[in-house]
């Protein structure tokens, strides 16, 4: 797979379709924390593509497992992804949807989105930023910043998208502010 041409396919589709998302290859993020679990993943990752989801002891993670979502992915072509663990902070947003699958959800308008990031991410092999807007009711004055990092299984395949997910409230409504977010990521265009 050729990442950045995915990304940038991906950051196209999402410009195209108005998701109000962008991916980062970059990893410049704002939040601390994000720099602590990317940091975290490429020491459990050594000389390795990834670390197993195994490896990633609740210990390790206990400063940001509020903010943690992971995502199995159970089958492919079309991909199809449950949520494994979602944090205490998130299920206050969307509620606990542990042991749920994507689509059952996520809104069908949003779930290509969804499904191709964390293909982006399992195929891809490394961890990505994404920026959006949430699209959550009553959420909606959010943005998002998160991490997405794979995990493989025991058996080294990967299978886990574990997601470090920060929000902030939106200064702006408008689009224009939206676009000028997406022209400061470093090599968006």
């Amino acid at each position: 797979m050729n990442v950045l041409a995915t990304v940038k396919a991906l950051n196209e589709r999402a410009a195209r379709e108005k998701w109000y998302h962008v991916c980062d290859p970059g990893l410049s993020f704002n939040d601390p924390s994000h720099k602590q679990l990317l940091k975290l993943w490429r020491d459990k990752a050594g000389d390795r593509p990834m670390p197993k989801r195994s490896e990633m002891s609740l210990r390790d993670l206990k400063d940001v497992l509020r903010h943690l979502v992971v995502f199995e992915r159970i089958g492919q072509m079309p991909s199809r992804y449950r949520v494994r663990l979602i944090g205490t902070s998130l299920t206050g947003m969307a509620g606990d949807q542990t042991g749920k699958m994507i689509d059952e959800i996520v809104l069908p308008e949003h779930l290509p989105r969804w499904v191709e990031c964390c293909d982006l991410i399992l195929d891809g092999g490394q961890p990505m930023r994404f920026l959006g807007r949430v699209h959550l009711e009553g959420r909606e004055y959010l943005d998002a910043e998160n991490l997405f990092v794979p995990l493989s299984n025991d058996e080294g395949k990967p299978t886990f998208a574990m997601g470090l997910c920060r929000y902030t409230p939106r200064h702006s409504e408008s689009e224009e502010s939206w676009e000028s977010m997406i022209a400061s990521v470093p090599g968006i265009q």
